[in-house]
């Protein structure tokens, strides 16, 4: 980013009359409430905005695109190597005049990667994929930007990572409808990698191969990926042990019934997705990928949203041998998120929304609607304060956006139609995950300051350093809220160690930057 751009944002922008939608840039420590309460003392901007050497840190994003054209993100995301390899595992990058194509991999090198885990096969697979990369040609898109009408999931997880105010130094009065909008760190760049949902592994191979290529500081995974096996969860031996009995007989058959149609060779499930041997091959590959990258660059993937005491594939991955970070999401009220998975690998937490939940284990519900089913609550069931808080975040104008017009749904941001419609509330483990890789660029940018001049962390050692500062109750405009357990899907399940919700705690930006300073 620009200086001139960087001098848009001034502190009169970030007072407590926007603070509603400011609440977890004070739960991560980006904004410090001043004594008074009714405002901000000083952000994390303004440390680093003194240190000359915090030069922006470059984010790559695996998603489904998003929107270059939100005028939160014009200046942050890099359109230039912003690839779509939806279409092509070359990458189509979109024309933005008369350039031709170009090598998106020229010059790839996957020395240093250390790939384990895969057989002779394997190995020689993933270095002629690589190969093949590097001497293809990517395609140009000329006939429209379909992201800035698809990518909302994608628009909404940038705007939490880098979104920023309007460049306020154009000279035209803002563009009607616009906020000065704040993500963890506007004055970092982002990279936009589109990827689909089909059963293809060569994609994210490509994805993660180019995330490399492009010496990424940190690498976002907001999603979970179709790999056959690793996204299938399996049952846990307690659960097992429980299915032996004739009590329990009939979950027993549908949990048998489940795990035949988990097999795409079941003559049960003729339409599911057929997986041929070298897919299966490329999809080790793709795992053995993800572990070797994230020693090098820390890789931050979103737990899931199930609600379940797995972790959503690639977060599964996430171990202490590695640098890939599993996020999961906490409420404004200090518990985990309903919808949030946990259990073994998670990493740590970042604020997000929540999800109202009534099973036998938990009631979370609005306070509007505790009253009518308080008679319906189990004896089992423990009961847990329902947060209203979500996170606010870039969004496309009209029909398919999150929140979609559908009184106009015609509105075209490329063509500066658009005059509402430019956010929306957004949650999920994803924006836990994008928060995340937001400090991250922030803590990237604290390491080129320091005045130690030691190289960068890699991806183990910074996981380490988030880990190391992470905190066990959350910052807010008052007191701090201590980080609490629930029940979700056994009886009890709140007496479990802390870290089965919360990994090492919430991420606190401010101690992890302090931390990279020294």
């Amino acid at each position: 980013m620009n200086e001139a751009t960087a001098k848009c944002i001034e502190p009169d922008q970030v007072d407590e009359a926007n603070y509603y939608y400011l609440w977890h840039l004070v739960s991560l420590g980006i904004l410090t409430p001043d004594k008074a309460q009714t405002g901000f003392s000083d952000t994390l901007w303004d440390v680093l905005d003194t240190k000359p050497k915090a030069t922006a840190s470059t984010v790559v994003l695996i998603d489904v695109g998003c929107s270059f054209a939100h005028p939160n993100l014009k200046g942050r995301v890099d359109v230039a190597r912003s690839l779509d390899f939806t279409s092509t595992a070359y990458g189509a990058r979109l024309a933005t005049g008369s350039d031709g194509t170009q090598k998106n991999f020229d010059g790839l090198s996957v020395e240093g990667l250390h790939l384990d885990g895969l057989d002779a096969d394997e190995r020689t697979m993933f270095d002629e994929v690589a190969q093949h990369l590097a001497e293809s040609t990517g395609e140009l898109r000329r006939y429209g930007d379909p992201e800035a009408r698809f990518a909302s999931h994608g628009t909404a997880v940038s705007g939490l990572i880098v979104g920023g105010p309007e460049d306020c130094c154009q000279q035209h009065a803002p563009s009607p409808g616009v906020i000065p909008y704040f993500g963890a760190d506007p004055f970092s760049n982002l990279i936009s990698l589109r990827t689909g949902f089909d059963n293809d592994p060569l994609q994210f191979i490509a994805a993660l191969l180019y995330a490399w290529h492009q010496k990424a500081d940190v690498i976002v995974m907001p999603r979970g990926l179709p790999d056959p096996d690793a996204s299938v969860v399996t049952p846990k031996n307690d659960h097992m042990a429980e299915l032996q009995s004739w009590a329990n007989h009939e979950a027993a058959d549908l949990l048998h019934r489940i795990k035949v149609l988990n097999d795409s060779a079941s003559p049960l499930d003729p339409t599911a997705p057929q997986v041929s041997e070298t897919g299966r091959h490329l999809w080790r590959v793709v795992r053995a990928l993800f572990i070797a990258i994230s020693k090098h660059i820390p890789i931050v993937c979103a737990a899931g949203n199930e609600g379940e005491s797995q972790l959503l594939f690639p977060a599964s991955l996430a171990n202490r041998e590695n640098g890939i970070i599993a996020v999961g999401a906490v409420s404004g009220q200090g518990y985990r998120s309903g919808y949030s998975n946990y259990g073994e690998g998670l990493t740590l937490v970042a604020p997000s929304d929540d999800m109202q939940v009534f099973n036998r284990h938990q009631m979370r519900q609005t306070p509007k609607q505790l009253p009518k089913i308080e008679y319906l609550k189990p004896d089992t069931a423990m009961a847990v304060p329902y947060s209203r808080k979500a996170l606010l975040s870039t969004d496309i104008p009209g029909h398919f956006g999150y929140d979609g017009d559908t009184d106009d749904p015609d509105q075209d941001l490329t063509a500066g139609k658009a005059t509402n419609g430019f956010y929306t509330q957004f949650g999920g483990t994803s924006g836990a995950s994008a928060l995340v890789g937001g400090v991250i660029a922030l803590v990237r940018r604290a390491e080129r300051a320091s005045a130690s001049g030691k190289p960068l962390r890699d991806g183990c050692d910074l996981k380490a350093l988030l880990v190391a500062t992470a905190r066990r109750d959350m910052p807010m405009m008052g007191d701090p809220l201590k980080l609490k357990t629930d029940c979700m899907n056994v009886p009890n399940e709140d007496a479990d160690a802390r870290q089965t919700f919360f990994g090492a705690g919430l991420i606190d930006a401010k101690a992890a930057v302090a931390a990279a300073l020294e």
